[in-house]
Parts: structure tokens; C-alpha cells; sequence
């Protein structure tokens, strides 16, 4: 199976809202909504690839400010596509030029804590959401106790 390194960006505005898109179609996982980011590249830090990333995807620049944490994830069974793992390491993200314009994704939302919940995430995003409400989502117990002991930690990042 193949593995992906790939890191993500956890913007807030103003009303302490978080910026979330929706994948575009004829990618794996199409249609579902993630936090933006993508793949790291050979010889590229993860707060490199998230600045690299966003001005491809979104047309912004960013400044990552703190680590939240790595989560896994495999994906099986995504006909056509093969079956892959991710670790996806999240980070907490200044917006600091740009109006975070689509030029891959099909959707984008600034979305309350609790709106978080009626979105139809990635699964691997899904286990950066349970940081938030980890009673209300599915999940193994693993990622849920892992979650829980980091709380501390992470709830002084996630402000």
C-alpha cells in the first residue's frame, strides 16, 4: 500500500471559524470537504509544503504558528483508485495575504466548531475534528484515547 505525507492548514478568521473545502471531482475522496493542504514533496519541510500549498490551491499566503498533531489513516476500497495511507499532520495557520481562492476544490465555508460535525469529511480529517467534540464522532477507541491525552496540549493551540 502506498503511504502519503501530507500536512494541512487550520486557518481561523475572526469569529473563530474554521477554513474548510470540498474535494473536486476525479480525485479520490471527491466531494468530500477536508481542511486545505496536500502532499509534502522530497526535501520540503511540512510548514514549507502547507505555505506551498495553499498559494497553489487557494491562491493566499500562510504562516503555519503551531503544530496540532500527526493522525493515520488508511484508505481501502476507492475504485478506481488504489489503496493508499496517509499521515496527516495538522497545523495551526495565520491567513496573511490573499482571499483563499478555489482553483482546485469545488466548495469552500468558514465553518463554526459545530458546524465541523455536519460536514461530510475525509475520514483522516475527521480525526483532527474529534479534537473538538470526541464524543460525537465514530472512531476507533486508539485515536479517541490518543486525542484525549494530547487535549491539554492542544486545546492551548486550538484558541
Amino acid at each position: 500500500m502506498k503511504h502519503y505525507e501530507v500536512v494541512c492548514a487550520v486557518i481561523y478568521n475572526d469569529k473563530n471559524e474554521i477554513f474548510c473545502t470540498q474535494r473536486g471531482p476525479g480525485r479520490a475522496l471527491a466531494g468530500k470537504w477536508e481542511f486545505p493542504g496536500g502532499k509534502v514533496e522530497m526535501n520540503e519541510t511540512y510548514e514549507q509544503t502547507i505555505i506551498r500549498e495553499i498559494q497553489e490551491e487557494l491562491d493566499s499566503l500562510v504562516e503555519p504558528l503551531d503544530y496540532i498533531g500527526a493522525f493515520n489513516y488508511e484508505y481501502t476500497n476507492l475504485d478506481p483508485f488504489d489503496d493508499f495511507s496517509i499521515t496527516l499532520y495538522a497545523y495551526k495557520c495565520k491567513l496573511l495575504k490573499g482571499n483563499l481562492v478555489l482553483t482546485e476544490h469545488i466548495n469552500k465555508k468558514w465553518a463554526s466548531k459545530e458546524e465541523l460535525l455536519k460536514l461530510d469529511f475525509a475520514p483522516a480529517d475527521k480525526d483532527l475534528i474529534k479534537i473538538y467534540h470526541p464524543d460525537n464522532l465514530d472512531g476507533d477507541n486508539d485515536t479517541i484515547q490518543e486525542i484525549n491525552r494530547e487535549y491539554d496540549h492542544l486545546s492551548k493551540v486550538f484558541v
